[in-house]
């Protein structure tokens, strides 16, 4: 991980494999994006929910680990992640996952997500529990 301009450095292979983009990370919260292609759909043509767990997951974790600006994150575990999934996307589609700090202490963070597509309208939405592994050290990267 990068001092904390707003973006990872280097993403995890998976999050690439996907085609994940980070938006903003800040204090309490984070944001990503993923242009919907036909690999991330099921078999009915819609997106498979396992993308729109990742999502949440990169989400509600980066927004645990941010440690102040300039500094490399916190490295975290997701605990728990419920997942509701209430409308579909679909190929062409632009998703964005935002998270955002619901309460919490040092080690254990609760989060909450969400997803929305291109119009703002709301596909998926989760909480979590986030466990801060470790105090981030200087020149360390990732969460």
């Amino acid at each position: 991980m990068s001092a904390q301009d707003g973006k990872p450095a280097i993403p995890a292979p998976f999050n690439a494999l996907l085609g994940v983009r980070f938006i903003s990370w800040s204090e309490g919260e984070a944001e990503l994006q993923l242009p919907i292609r036909r690999d991330h759909l099921n078999g009915a043509m819609a997106v498979h929910g396992g993308v729109f767990a990742t999502m949440l997951d990169n989400a509600v974790t980066f927004c645990a680990a941010f440690a102040g600006e300039g500094r490399p994150g916190h490295r975290c575990l997701t605990l728990s992640l419920t997942t509701s999934f209430v409308g579909p996307a679909v190929e062409g589609d632009v998703l964005t996952a935002r998270a955002r700090i619901a309460g919490g202490g040092r080690k254990l963070v609760f989060v909450q997500g969400e997803i929305v597509n291109q119009e703002g309208r709301r596909l998926a939405h989760g909480d979590a529990v986030i466990k801060r592994l470790l105090p981030p050290a200087e020149g360390s990267r990732a969460p």
